[in-house]
């Protein structure tokens, strides 16, 4: 009669966490009578063992199916619309739920498989149409797991009453969807009882085995159609790389006497490496089981309840009570986790050998250098080779983030250094003030690489860097602010002395016959500039503890506007200009047919623009295919003071050549992307000085293409992709552009 339920362990222990007084107790299982009693809670433990009998009922005269096709479209349609009617009654409720997850190596005996454990004890809210939240009160995981990444909980493993589940890349229709029957064939197996009322078994069957559908059981209550049971796996349709044997399953109890509710829900499967990892086993097992055990329904939410975090961690959460941790633990541990537990601890916390210790001090140094930590080790044209520190500190004063970097760069002989500091005045509105002090060697803003992007390995390498670099010198300062949910609003300041830079190495581990392009001069002076920028993000967000994380989406919408001024007028100043521009980044579904990815910029100036504010739209990697760039571009940067570009991918994924009918393509099915995009740039006004580093693009540049993913399904992780470009207009760049990337 109330909220409360659970589900017991491998061994069949349980636990419930009840108030003190008198409650009524049914245990029950299908084939099996139920059997009720009354505790009376006076202490705070009491144990209760209970044995089931097998159940016999005579049922009189039935008809027994083998594997009854009409039968069963009657029961799920009876089924879909009652689920409608039950969800349509229910606004809101709230559960408090344990979550773990454990993986296992698959080549170890039990005792010695654990591999990592982590558990997790919420509350979660949910309110029509689609609004979640899951608050995360305690967590506990193994020593190789630091606590920050423990975030494993209930999540979207609740939502199977959806009409689509999201399971990236595919928008999967569920079995009990309204429009269920256009996708799925049902056929009754089989009739059980749970205290004494028939309970139907029906077999999911996919009508296309190569759709992304679900294929297993769900059982159905009779007279009420309630689904008690969901027990499914992937179809042949849906792949998602290294993980197989996937089984998803939900097991439902009557929650106040009326509504049918999830009480577990598990995940497991298996991931498998074709190309070792060091440090982690070839094939792993994993179980991620849920117990939810406390149901509100119709109690209402605080406002403020749901808004941009769909997680977020308590304070708290790692101050574990022993006590409190045991009764919200609904499902206890087994010996073999017992065990586990201890001995992943105990070799985390061994003392490791010298020589594996020394091996692994080289192999993080060989990393650093090779593909570069900024902060630490960097590599470049103007500076060479860079050695640094860098630490951005943010628990050792209250609400305060630090930036403490210092480093020298060899061949053009420079300190550098960067000092900052950031003080939250309003967590809820994310309300910051910052000042920094800075002199270093930046690169002029691209609108394809990212500001964070890494250039060394290619510059180290190859002698390939799309950068353009400066010296930059002076004071900044920042407020930044939440206006309302998903966006950030921040007005900077910045008072730099801007100067040239040359090129000093031409250094290269390959090809020596080439040289690096030249690092070109920019306007020098004084430059004061304020700027206003407005973003926003559709994603959700993770708030882990003192630490904002981008939750996971499949579809998202990405915008960020940004206004820069600097003239003489305002404040004494060597530049005048003004500097618009506008980014755009999207994800979505397309009609069923996969994924589409757009990437739009537009920008745009008055007054006179210095070379080191020019809009340039970079070459990034002429080597390796980018979903964001532009492909037959070779070596060479478009730009200008006005520029604009757009280009979109779309990822049909596998499924057009597993619905092919050729026998080869439906086992070994390649992924099928096409891609293209457009840009332009131009001088509205005559530059400062003439640029030979920047082309412009007066008329539109633009290419398409296609790709083949999956080409290596034997050496996952590593999934090789080789993508085709032709260029459509007539710049002095490459016509046509093969090249390969590595999708994870």
């Amino acid at each position: 009669g109330s909220g409360m339920a659970t589900k017991t362990n491998a061994d069949g222990r349980y636990r419930m966490m009840l108030e003190r007084g008198e409650h009524r107790i049914k245990v029950s299982h299908v084939g099996y009578y139920s059997q009720e009693f009354e505790v009376i809670l006076i202490d705070s433990v009491l144990e209760y063992d209970v044995r089931l009998k097998t159940s016999v009922y005579n049922l009189g005269e039935r008809k027994v199916y083998a594997r009854a096709y009409d039968p069963a479209q009657r029961i799920i349609a009876e089924a879909i619309r009652h689920k409608q009617d039950i969800l349509s009654q229910i606004h809101d409720y709230s559960f408090d739920a344990y979550s773990k997850l454990v993986l296992q190596r698959a080549d170890k005996p039990d005792s010695e498989s654990f591999f990592m454990i982590t558990e997790t004890q919420s509350t979660s809210y949910w309110e029509q149409p689609d609004k979640y939240k899951e608050v995360i009160a305690a967590r506990k995981q193994s020593a190789n797991l630091s606590a920050e990444g423990n975030l494993v909980a209930v999540g979207q493993m609740l939502n199977f009453n959806r009409n689509r589940i999201d399971i990236d890349p595919y928008d999967v229709v569920s079995p009990t969807a309204t429009d269920a029957m256009d996708h799925y064939n049902y056929y009754l197996l089989d009739t059980v009882y749970l205290d004494g009322k028939a309970v139907f078994v029906l077999e999911v069957e996919p009508m296309n085995e190569y759709a992304p559908l679900f294929v297993g059981e769900i059982q159905i209550a009779d007279e009420t159609y309630d689904v008690v049971k969901v027990d499914v796996g992937f179809s042949k349709g849906i792949h998602i790389p290294m993980i197989e044997d996937v089984r998803y399953y939900q097991s439902m109890a009557q929650i106040a006497d009326r509504y049918w509710l999830p009480v577990e829900i598990g995940f497991s499967g298996q991931v498998s490496f074709d190309i070792p990892i060091p440090g982690i086993p070839k094939k792993l097992k994993f179980a991620h089981v849920a117990s939810i055990y406390s149901y509100d329904i119709e109690t209402g939410h605080p406002g403020g309840t749901f808004g941009e975090y769909d997680i977020e961690v308590d304070e708290k959460a790692d101050d574990i009570d022993s006590t409190a941790w045991a009764a919200r633990q609904t499902i206890p541990l087994s010996d073999l986790e017992t065990y586990g537990y201890a001995r992943i601890d105990s070799i985390k916390n061994a003392p490791k050998p010298i020589h594996k210790q020394v091996l692994k001090g080289l192999a993080m140094g060989a990393l650093i250098v090779t593909f570069g930590y900024h902060d630490i080790f960097h590599f470049d044209r103007v500076e060479g080779p860079y050695v640094g520190i860098g630490l951005n500190p943010s628990d050792l004063i209250p609400n305060t983030r630090l930036r403490l970097k210092t480093g020298y760069s060899i061949d053009n002989r420079m300190w550098q250094y960067e000092y900052g500091a950031a003080y939250r005045l309003w967590r809820e509105r994310k309300l910051w003030l910052g000042v920094a002090l800075k002199d270093e060697i930046v690169h002029r803003p691209t609108t394809v690489s990212e500001a964070s992007y890494n250039s060394t390995t290619n510059a180290l390498f190859f002698k390939i860097d799309p950068f353009d670099y400066y010296r930059e010198k002076g004071v900044s300062g920042f407020v930044m602010v939440k206006p309302v949910n998903h966006t950030l609003f921040g007005i900077n300041y910045r008072d730099y002395y801007q100067s040239s830079e040359i090129k000093n190495t031409d250094y290269g581990f390959f090809r020596s016959d080439i040289l690096p392009r030249d690092n070109p001069q920019i306007n020098d002076g004084r430059m004061r500039s304020i700027a206003a920028v407005f973003s926003y993000d559709s994603r959700k967000l993770i708030k882990n503890k003192n630490r904002d994380n981008i939750s996971y989406s499949s579809r998202y919408l990405r915008a960020r506007a940004k206004i820069e001024y600097a003239s003489p007028c305002f404040i004494a100043n060597d530049f005048d200009f003004r500097r618009y521009s506008l980014r755009v980044e999207a994800r979505t579904r397309l009609f069923g047919l996969g994924m589409t990815k757009i990437n739009g910029f537009a920008g745009s100036s008055d007054g006179t623009l210095p070379f080191q504010k020019y809009f340039v739209i970079d070459f990034h990697d002429p080597n390796f295919f980018m979903e964001s760039g532009f492909n037959t571009v070779m070596e060479t940067n478009f730009g200008g003071d006005r520029a604009a570009s757009i280009y979109l991918v779309h990822d049909f994924g596998t499924n057009m050549f597993r619905n092919s009918g050729i026998e080869y393509l439906k086992m070994l099915p390649p992924g099928l992307t096409i891609h293209g995009g457009a840009m332009w740039s131009e001088f509205k006004r005559p530059p400062m000085r003439h640029d030979s580093s920047i082309v412009t693009a007066p008329t539109a540049y633009s290419e398409i293409g296609f790709g083949l993913s999956n080409l290596t399904p034997f050496l996952m992780p590593f999934n090789l992709a080789m993508n085709f470009t032709w260029q459509l207009s007539t710049y002095n760049t490459l016509d046509f552009s093969l090249m390969f990337n590595f999708k994870l």
